[in-house]
């Protein structure tokens, strides 16, 4: 039985993944002789592949690749019976172009610090997303998520890249492809019911962060803790183009939390509807469109960390 199973995404990154398992391959097939590496073919194979693994008894997974494809072995293992899922542990070897998960985990940069990460590392439960959303066709969809879910701006960006790619790198083409978002910002009149609460209003951005950075870098909701039983959902209300480029820089700080009409709301669940069109973004890609629900499933799964 095949205990360890890395998930090789070769696209990820421009190729970059592909050279990074290159470089690791032979020391870590050393050091974990009952692990097996499978390559994905197209997107939502990962997702797959993680959901065969955990149902033929594998114990670790870990996506090489970015962001994208660590939220869809999350996903394929969020199919499996919860007895499979609470016997896997998830991890990732860096490989992407934003990488975000890997900065909020800390995971090393150094070449010895990653292979002593991957080769041991520590169980720890952390909370996912979900989302029940809708697809271009009309059709009701589900899907989980570990750093973010986002909608308005996010979701244009996430548009905007997937169209474009990210030759820049994750941090560079998430700055421009935001900036040129801001530059042509509309804002939607949402109706927005957090646990419960009217937040209905106009607004240019939601983001519900686990974790505390998305687009390479963007440090959205500084304090978002991934076990805490709740997602930190950041609000920009509607508010001149001009401001929200000068906020822009900010959001690399966490300062813009301090902005006039920036809010922050820690919630379990969120219900969003508009009579717009307004797309959304989950763990970094650009998928369907409101409206909306999102949830936190507490310490859902587990993950490997340094």
């Amino acid at each position: 039985m095949v205990s360890t199973v890395f998930i090789l995404n070769p696209a990820a990154g421009h190729g970059r993944a592909e050279r990074v398992w290159e470089t690791f391959r032979d020391e870590l097939l050393r050091a974990l002789p009952d692990a097996s590496c499978l390559r994905t073919d197209g997107p939502g194979h990962a997702g797959d592949i993680a959901c065969e693994a955990a149902a033929g008894g594998a114990t670790r997974l870990i996506a090489v690749g970015g962001d994208g494809t660590f939220s869809e072995v999350l996903d394929g293992v969020m199919r499996s019976p919860p007895g499979l899922r609470r016997a896997v542990a998830l991890a990732c070897l860096p490989a992407g172009s934003g990488c975000d998960l890997a900065r909020h985990l800390a995971i090393p940069k150094d070449r010895q610090g990653i292979l002593d990460f991957l080769t041991g590392g520590t169980r720890r439960p952390v909370d996912v997303g979900r989302v029940r959303y809708t697809g271009a066709d009309g059709s009701e969809l589900q899907r989980h998520f570990i750093n973010i879910a986002g909608f308005g701006a996010a979701g244009d960006v996430a548009r905007h890249i997937q169209r474009t790619g990210k030759a820049l790198g994750g941090r560079f083409s998430y700055a421009l492809a935001s900036a040129r978002a801001l530059l042509g910002a509309q804002a939607k009149t949402l109706r927005l019911y957090a646990d419960g609460q009217d937040l209905s209003g106009r607004y240019h951005l939601g983001v519900l962060a686990n974790t505390s950075t998305m687009g390479g870098g963007m440090l959205i909701a500084p304090g978002a803790l991934d076990d805490d039983g709740a997602l930190d959902l950041v609000l920009v209300s509607d508010m001149s183009r001009l401001r929200l480029l000068w906020n822009l820089p900010r959001i690399y700080n966490g300062t813009h939390l301090n902005e006039p009409g920036v809010s922050l709301h820690r919630v379990r669940s969120l219900k969003v509807k508009s009579d717009e069109t307004v797309y959304l973004n989950i763990d970094g890609e650009a998928d369907g469109m409101l409206p909306a629900s999102f949830e936190v499933l507490p310490r859902a799964v587990a993950v490997l960390t340094p």
